[in-house]
């Protein structure tokens, strides 16, 4: 009898929202392992996962610790008319661009801007840490939450010059996204939903906290008025509501069976 995959997670992680947004797509079945950031790290090391970084898939073939390479493998499992990554050389080419335009920039940019506007405020941010992983992780971080917020500001570079310029560049991207969608066009790649749609819609899901994504969020009205500002500017963009519109039709049911609870 074949293992279920299995998919370690920061719960609210916007990476692992893409992967696992891409094994829903494909209709496969996994369980999400979700931990408290930092502590991710042990289970990481369990599984043999190379870095420290979250998604890693446990797959028969081998630990995938990449969210491309997760929805990589999840295509393999569709119609090629279904793929992420189209078959045709100039469409995957150009869907491969934009992908990697967002995991290297948006992906980032998302992350630290919204930490920004979220780690001043100690009772929020410390309720969104604790609101992932095992119940003993959950403990943990409350206890040490100032411990948490330090070396996630040191880590990730959370101060105001970086911040700003992060901020600055989701916006960049928000308007290069707009641009792209001006035309009418309702993809941003080969006619079709793409990995470039996904990979843009789940990234900006830090920003944008849509009700669809893949774990649950407090409703934007009790985020910090900071963040609760940016969310409601971004989400009034072309490119906000283009990403709106995607977890609107085209994000599934998630697959993951239950949480793995590892003690």
């Amino acid at each position: 009898m074949t293992a279920p995959l299995r998919l370690l997670t920061i719960g609210f992680s916007h990476y692992c929202e893409k992967a696992r947004w891409a094994l829903d797509h494909a209709g496969l079945d996994y369980v999400e392992e979700d931990h408290v950031p930092m502590l991710h790290w042990a289970a990481n090391r369990r599984v043999g996962a190379e870095k420290r970084t979250v998604p890693v898939l446990v797959a028969p073939r081998g630990v995938l610790g990449e969210s491309s390479e997760i929805v990589r493998f999840a295509d393999e499992a569709l119609p090629p008319a279904r793929r992420l990554f189209p078959e045709e050389p100039a469409a995957r080419a150009e869907v491969e661009a934009w992908v990697e335009l967002f995991d290297r920039s948006l992906g980032p940019a998302t992350r630290r801007g919204m930490y920004s506007l979220l780690l001043h405020d100690t009772r929020r941010s410390r309720e969104l840490l604790a609101s992932t992983g095992a119940a003993w992780e959950r403990r943990v971080v409350r206890l040490l939450f100032p411990v948490f917020r330090a070396l996630m500001v040191q880590g990730m570079k959370v101060k105001p010059g970086p911040s700003a310029r992060s901020i600055a560049r989701v916006d960049e991207i928000f308007a290069q996204v707009g641009e792209r969608l001006a035309d009418g066009r309702r993809y941003l790649a080969a006619g079709r939903f793409t990995a470039a749609d996904l990979t843009f819609a789940a990234l900006a899901g830090a920003a944008l906290v849509p009700p669809q994504y893949g774990f649950v969020f407090p409703p934007v009205e009790q985020l910090p008025a900071e963040a609760a500002a940016w969310v409601v500017r971004l989400r009034a963009t072309p490119a906000g509501q283009f990403a709106l519109r995607l977890y609107a039709e085209e994000r599934p049911r998630v697959r993951a069976q239950g949480r793995s609870d590892l003690g």
